[in-house]
């Protein structure tokens, strides 16, 4: 009839629903192969199913009796054994799924995946071996922050849904060579790789292919390499997609809804120019919004140690012949730890959720001001989530660091990503800030209408009278001759603020000392200005608006 093949068990989803047959044959290669026949199939005059059965290499014999006693077998068979069925792979409680292996405490009924895109599991292979991996690449990870931290967040993906975190990550932002693209080939080397480009995928695709690649890696490891080279529009959908969790509402051949493809993965992220950059780049000119940019969070790849994106070249002898060994390492080792992990993390999840919990809020309570904004809490517990998978596989024994690197390495890349950001405030302060900074050094000297001994005067003088267009306000010398620049409310409102909250924007400079009060306290103050009979309402910023910059 053919080649071996064995109708070995029914399978169906979670729900009792969309039936099937596990199918197992051997190739003409003798490779052996599985594929899940939907039921529905034999509805049919069993073409599709022979097509599907010859792609996988099944070799049919040339009689006319064959095919049809071939669909008589399918048809009929009873195999003793039900698998449940799931889509992707990731956590089903309680076990989880990988494309070749499941992992869970109990002796319960066997999961299988059923792959619609075979292709989606070429990376999430194994190569080499673990002590290979601990010895050529995770030890040399050790006195290098960036490092510890790109592969603690690597362990750190099946730990989302343990906690409830979600979807989010970081991106590597740095000029080229400065080895944001080793980092990521190091923490992906923890889950699988391929002989081009290892675990990583590309940023260069739309934001539907990426969406089928976010739900490929659910609950693993996702890295996009080189944000440079997307475009705009399609990177600013990607990015808010990725980080959503969710797919995008879409409807079936019928018009009925169709079921939201979702996910839950911990990105890793590099690009010479950052996320909210290349938003800005798009053509609606959109703001990367302040959720977004905790949910994806913006790194300075640069240690400043004068290696580039490390700190310790542990004997080698440039920054480069670093990078090429560690590439090197990942391409030789890679699959097994992410196995290892997970193996141990399915034994006792309960413990390590305790333990992951405990990691965190001593991260927090140690590193984050209290007083610090809720954006910055919610970016200080998903440091907390990496350096407590970097903590737990060094507990394992998967990692070869000593205990406290990882959270320290943690720590270190959070001090960074403060400094780099300007503060623990709101990034809707941070950025009407720099906004208004901005407009009065690009417009201080054009849309300001000067008062007082700021008036520019002949050789006689006599007050030459400035010729403003489209004027934004007025400056005026306030005390040590320092000047003041007066503000039309709606000129802050709809130029400065555009799409930002303009109450709070006042609420955050004056909070801060930059924003002149009237005596009951009001962000606005009453002044007479050149040319208008009556007092008007201006908003006026002070010199120490600039003063702090300096500090900085």
């Amino acid at each position: 009839m053919s080649s071996w093949i064995r109708a070995e068990a029914f399978t169906r989803s979670p729900e009792s629903r969309d039936w099937g047959l596990l199918i197992r044959l051997k190739d003409r290669d003798v490779i052996e192969k599985s594929w899940i026949m939907p039921a529905a199939l034999q509805a049919g005059d069993g073409n599709m199913i022979l097509e599907k059965l010859l792609t996988l290499g099944l070799n049919l014999a040339p009689h006319r009796n064959a095919r049809k006693q071939l669909i008589d077998y399918l048809q009929t068979a009873q195999p003793p054994e039900k698998r449940r069925a799931v889509a992707r792979i990731g956590w089903h409680d309680p076990a989880f799924l990988l494309h070749d292996e499941t992992f869970s405490p109990l002796k319960t009924e066997e999961w299988v995946l059923d792959q619609t895109d075979p292709a989606a599991s070429a990376h999430f292979t194994q190569r080499g071996s673990l002590p290979g991996w601990k010895e050529n690449l995770a030890f040399l990870a050790q006195g290098n922050s960036r490092l510890i931290f790109s592969i603690s967040a690597a362990f750190a993906a099946p730990l989302l849904h343990l906690t409830g975190s979600e979807s989010g990550g970081f991106h590597w932002r740095g000029p080229s060579s400065v080895g944001k693209s080793t980092l990521l080939h190091a923490a992906g080397s923890v889950w699988g790789g391929s002989p081009m480009r290892g675990f990583l995928k590309s940023w260069r695709a739309t934001s539907n292919a990426l969406e089928a690649t976010a739900a490929g890696h659910c609950d693993a490891l996702l890295c996009l390499d080189e944000l440079g080279q997307a475009d705009a529009d399609s990177a600013a959908e990607s990015a808010y997609l990725l980080a959503n969790g969710q797919g995008k509402s879409r409807a079936g051949r019928t018009g009925e809804a169709r079921a939201v493809t979702s996910w839950r993965v911990m990105i890793l992220s590099s690009g010479e120019i950052g996320l909210a950059d290349k938003i800005a780049e798009s053509r609606t000119r959109r703001r990367a919004a302040a959720g977004q940019q905790v949910r994806l969070i913006d790194l300075p790849a640069d240690a400043e140690a004068g290696f580039g994106a490390f700190e310790d070249l542990h004997g080698f002898e440039n920054a480069d012949a670093f990078a090429r060994a560690l590439k090197s390492a990942a391409s030789d080792h890679f699959g097994t730890p992410a196995r290892a992990f997970l193996k141990q993390l399915v034994a006792d999840p309960a413990t390590t959720l305790e333990t992951v919990k405990a990691c965190q809020r001593r991260f927090v309570k140690t590193h984050c001001p209290p007083e610090a904004d809720g954006q910055v809490m919610r970016a200080a517990d998903r440091f907390g989530l990496v350096a407590a998978a970097g903590e737990l596989a060094a507990h394992f024994k998967i990692c070869p660091w000593p205990s406290g690197a990882a959270f320290d390495a943690a720590a270190r890349c959070f001090r960074d990503w403060i400094k780099s950001r300007g503060g623990t405030e709101a990034a809707e302060e941070l950025e009407i800030i720099a906004r208004l900074r901005d407009f009065i050094a690009q417009h201080g000297g054009s849309r300001f209408e000067p008062m007082g001994n700021l008036q520019p005067m002949n050789y006689q003088g006599e007050v030459v009278l400035s010729k403003i267009l489209n004027r934004a306000g007025f400056k005026r010398p306030g005390e040590n001759d320092e000047i003041q620049y007066l503000i039309f409310p709606t000129i802050f409102k709809n130029e400065i603020c555009a799409g930002l909250d303009d109450r709070t924007a006042t609420k955050a400079l004056a909070k801060r000392g930059y924003l002149q009060l009237d005596s009951t306290g009001k962000t606005r103050i009453a002044a007479r200005l050149p040319g208008i009979d009556r007092p008007m309402r201006v908003l006026c910023i002070l010199p120490s608006l600039f003063e702090e910059e300096a500090a900085e």
